[in-house]
């Protein structure tokens, strides 16, 4: 039976817990409580999980624990797997999700509730799939990139290494986004960008 730990108590870990839960238990897997360098901050919210300790002092205690990455920081994961190194982590698919049987998710990603992972994509190393995310054919989400809800990296289009997408964006076809971009929610991506670009749609307007 493995036994997971979140790496990380925020919201994101929240979800993580939700989501997976049902699924691991059917499987005789498990959550057995979470890393934070916060002092216990998922007991505001009086959630059943516990915490193991800090990120930066985490020893593996059992061959049977496995970690999950709980941030959506770009930044945050490619420090914890720097930490921890990347052998720990395991890739958590939720059942709701279609994945194409052409594609390729790489280890220590995340693909969440009713995700759409299309022909020929790819998801890198520790990218997150938000919840209803989808890549399309032949695109590519790279490592330690995160696309938050509802986004859609159509055909043929790319997010770089470490780049954050918001929710409800849209990356058009054949369109790359460069490495450590930020995307901001809503924003709908029509040509390439270079490296460690931000973008944002026009903020809503008073009529």
């Amino acid at each position: 039976m493995a036994e997971y730990i979140l790496v990380g108590g925020g919201g994101f870990a929240r979800e993580l817990y939700d989501w997976f839960t049902p699924s691991l238990t059917a499987s005789g897997s498990r959550f057995i409580g979470y890393l934070d360098d916060g002092a216990d901050p998922l007991r505001a919210y009086n959630h059943p999980l516990p915490q193991l300790g800090t990120i930066a002092g985490y020893k593996p205690a059992s061959p049977d624990h496995r970690l999950v990455m709980a941030i959506g920081s770009p930044a945050g994961k490619q420090k914890i797997v720097g930490l921890l190194g990347p052998e720990q982590f395991a890739t958590l698919i939720h059942p709701t999700a279609w994945v194409s049987a052409s594609s390729t998710i790489h280890q220590g990603a995340i693909v969440g509730v009713f995700a759409d992972i299309s022909a020929n994509a790819t998801v890198g190393e520790f990218a997150t799939v938000n919840g209803y995310g989808s890549v399309g054919h032949d695109a590519t989400l790279g490592p330690f990139a995160t696309i938050s809800g509802y986004v859609d990296l159509t055909g043929n289009s790319a997010v770089g290494k470490g780049s954050f997408v918001g929710a409800g964006a849209r990356v058009l076809p054949h369109v790359h986004v460069g490495e450590h971009c930020t995307i901001g929610a809503g924003a709908v991506v029509v040509r390439s960008t270079q490296n460690n670009v931000t973008m944002y749609t026009p903020p809503a307007r008073k009529l």
